[in-house]
């Protein structure tokens, strides 16, 4: 089954990744919720008389200052044993109170399928989808992500889904500091899980995996590491990209054949 929706000709895969990184930026995606916003009008400046500055007196006493811890730091959590099955895992994910996401938000989402699959799909952070709720994937990618797996010969039944956090995340991003405990968690996850093929979506997922970015890492087949076995895995696009920007879906065909081809019962 192809992915692509008609036979035109498709500009290359840099120029397409150039194109989608302009049109994030334009959305305002690459500013951080914390810039300051410049002002949209400044008033013409109006000359003004010189005010003259008094003289500092001959002797200024000196007064101790204290000054106030930063409020912006955050205090990593803790690392604590992760559980040994994958049934204590999830329960963890479910009720532990010490997950970096603490800082972030108390709804969450936990992953579903099966174990053992033919597919393990990870993306970086769970999708809002309205009145403060979020997915694993909103319903219109989740359609998207059950054909790209149907393309391949992997029924959804057959597909375990998982986020590498479990909350949404205030500006879409994990902060870097936390990069290597949260892939720490992951490999646990997929060594609990054991699946044959690993599809990771997404800039963040890449980076915090393979330590590249999306563009990079996509070019080739990719191995995870973990408990003692290494699992193929691919890199491509997030589904929602996809739906916005249609031109990627035959670069995405082409990332998704590079996996083994699965079997039929």
């Amino acid at each position: 089954m192809n992915l692509i929706a008609s036979s035109t000709a498709n500009p290359s895969t840099e120029a397409m990744v150039h194109s989608l990184q302009n049109w994030w930026s334009l959305a305002g995606v690459e500013l951080d919720y914390a810039d300051l916003p410049a002002p949209l009008l400044t008033e013409k400046s109006v000359p003004t008389a010189p005010v003259a500055i008094p003289r500092e007196p001959a002797h200024i006493p000196q007064v101790a200052v204290t000054e106030p811890a930063p409020e912006n730091d955050i205090t990593p959590v803790a690392e604590e044993p992760l559980p040994a099955s994958h049934a204590q895992f999830v329960d963890w994910l479910a009720n532990s109170d010490r997950l970096i996401e603490a800082n972030w938000s108390q709804k969450t989402v936990l992953p579903t399928g099966v174990l053992e699959p033919e597919i393990m799909v990870i993306s970086a952070l769970p999708e809002k989808v309205g009145n403060g709720d979020i997915a694993l994937f909103n319903p219109q990618n989740q359609k998207l992500l059950d054909k790209m797996l149907a393309a391949i010969g992997c029924d959804s039944q057959q597909a375990y889904l998982a986020t590498i956090a479990i909350a949404a995340s205030i500006d879409g991003r994990i902060d870097e500091q936390y990069w290597s405990s949260f892939k720490k968690r992951l490999l646990h996850h997929i060594g609990l899980v054991r699946p044959k093929r690993i599809i990771c979506f997404g800039d963040l997922a890449a980076k915090i995996i393979f330590d590249e970015d999306l563009l990079s890492a996509r070019k080739n087949k990719q191995f995870i590491n973990h408990s003692a076995s290494k699992t193929e895995a691919i890199v491509t696009f997030h589904p929602r990209i996809l739906i916005e920007r249609p031109l990627f879906k035959a670069e995405a065909w082409k990332d998704l054949q590079m996996l083994t081809r699965i079997s039929a019962p």
